[in-house]
């Protein structure tokens, strides 16, 4: 081979060595970046699962140092995605009171008004929220306009007292009016004791709403003490209870235990049902 065309094909293989280093630099360079990638996101999801793990531990979920904030955050979804629904409110109410907000409490009530004025529950929540109103000593004038303002559109100047007697007479074939009705009853005057528990024990065949969790919702208001000390009084209606649900063993369990059942049991408590009348 001629010198020149030796040179021409040393020059050519030098240029060939230097392509394949630069292409194996930038193969090495890819494969280096590729493992950082992948070990940073091995180490976010080892981060994640960490905290999602913390998150469900059990007794910290139960015992936490701000459940009326935590259950903030339970309530807003609700507000925005079941604002129909006047369970929410009902909800709500709960929270604000014993928040001690009063424009808040107000708000709740009235958002459940407009759904259902003559929900059962709302009704306990007018009678609870306007003693603690007529009860509060010092209110800001503020507030206090509005309270007055809003409140007239509801009570119509009419005081809890009045309002809970409209209520009673309103529905007084209805069970789970009744009921709220006697709770508030006596939770305003506590000598009403014996006509409260008249209320929701002597109960006929023209009274509607007289379903298993009704009755539940009665013996849990008679055990948790919302009608006084009435054990003689549960007892019987326990027994009357027995008789109108036979097949439901919610009941003979709470008779067997001598206690009064509760709503969650409500689920496991039939074996088969009768037909009302």
């Amino acid at each position: 081979m001629a010198p020149a065309e030796l040179k021409k094909y040393r020059n050519k293989q030098r240029k060939a060595r230097k392509r394949a280093e630069l292409e194996k630099e930038k193969q090495n360079a890819a494969q280096e970046k590729r493992e950082q990638h992948i070990k940073s996101r091995q180490q976010q999801d080892g981060e994640t699962d960490g905290v999602k793990e913390e998150e469900l531990v059990p007794e910290k979920l139960a015992k936490t140092d701000d459940p009326l904030g935590q259950s903030i955050k339970f309530l807003r979804p609700l507000q925005n995605l079941a604002s129909e629904r006047i369970e929410t409110h009902l909800l709500a109410f709960e929270i604000y009171i014993r928040k001690d907000r009063l424009l808040l409490m107000l708000q709740s009530i009235k958002r459940a008004w407009l759904i259902d004025p003559n929900h059962p529950k709302l009704h306990s929540n007018l009678i609870r929220f306007s003693n603690i109103v007529s009860s509060r000593k010092e209110i800001p004038a503020p507030v206090q306009t509005v309270l007055d303002q809003e409140m007239e559109k509801i009570y119509k100047h009419r005081s809890a007292h009045e309002l809970n007697e409209e209520f009673l007479a309103q529905f007084s074939n209805s069970l789970p009016h009744l009921l709220q009705g006697a709770r508030m009853k006596y939770c305003l005057d506590k000598q009403s004791q014996e006509k409260a528990l008249i209320y929701v024990t002597n109960f006929n065949n023209q009274i509607q709403g007289v379903t298993i969790e009704s009755c539940i919702e009665v013996l849990e208001a008679m055990r948790n003490g919302d009608l006084g000390s009435c054990d003689k009084e549960m007892a019987s209606f326990l027994k009357k209870c027995q008789e109108l649900f036979p097949y439901a063993t919610v009941f003979r369990q709470a008779h067997e235990n001598n206690v009064g059942p509760t709503t969650n049991s409500v689920a496991n408590h039939v074996d088969s049902l009768p037909k009302e009348e």
